[in-house]
């Protein structure tokens, strides 16, 4: 995809992510690789549902701007990604309340439940971080630089899913969401 495909597939992209409630008006970020050294991304601080194609920031992996506006508070945990995962093209960070909840309450996803193994692959998980920090990007990066895992919880904050096209780090998102759902009906009604 060139330039301004993939801007507008960020922006689809986001969009479907907070319609499905795994994204609140103001939480969660997306970027996409764009070549070796540069990614696009979605902005700080605005709602999600107000960004366009023009307001993606284009940006290094050295941390630099190159166009646009101010970068997502997690610039640093994808630049950490794209570093470790050469396959990596799209990556989603997002807030998913059931995840949250059955991680809070110290269970763990029962991925048994369907095919999502086949889509999803290996499930990392990282603890609690501060948001944006170096510390918290270091520790998802550590945690994808292994080939086979393709989403990483990060523990009483969100979930980070990556992927060769955006779509399928959606629905990677997606499909976690709506097991640990199903995960937290069936602990609640003692199955």
């Amino acid at each position: 995809m060139n330039e301004a495909s993939l801007r507008r597939v960020l922006v689809e992209i986001f969009r479907l992510a907070y319609v499905r409630r795994l994204v609140d008006l103001f939480g969660g970020n997306a970027s996409a690789r764009l070549s070796d050294d540069e990614v696009l991304i979605t902005p700080t601080s605005m709602p999600k549902i107000l960004i366009k194609p023009q307001s993606i920031v284009k940006m290094r992996l050295d941390g630099t701007v190159v166009s646009g506006g101010k970068p997502s508070s997690e610039w640093r945990m994808h630049v950490s990604i794209y570093r470790v995962r050469d396959d990596v093209k799209f990556i989603l960070h997002t807030h998913p309340p059931n995840i949250l909840a059955l991680t809070q309450a110290g269970y763990r996803i029962d991925l048994s439940l369907s095919e999502a193994t086949s889509y999803i692959g290996e499930v990392a998980e990282v603890p609690y971080l501060k948001p944006g920090s170096a510390e918290l990007a270091d520790a998802v990066g550590r945690a994808l630089s292994r080939g086979n895992v393709t989403a990483v919880i990060l523990r009483n904050h969100g979930l980070v899913t990556v992927g060769s096209t955006p779509y399928e780090a959606l629905n990677r998102a997606e499909v976690l969401e709506d097991l640990a759902y199903i995960t937290l009906m069936t602990k609640l009604l003692g199955r």
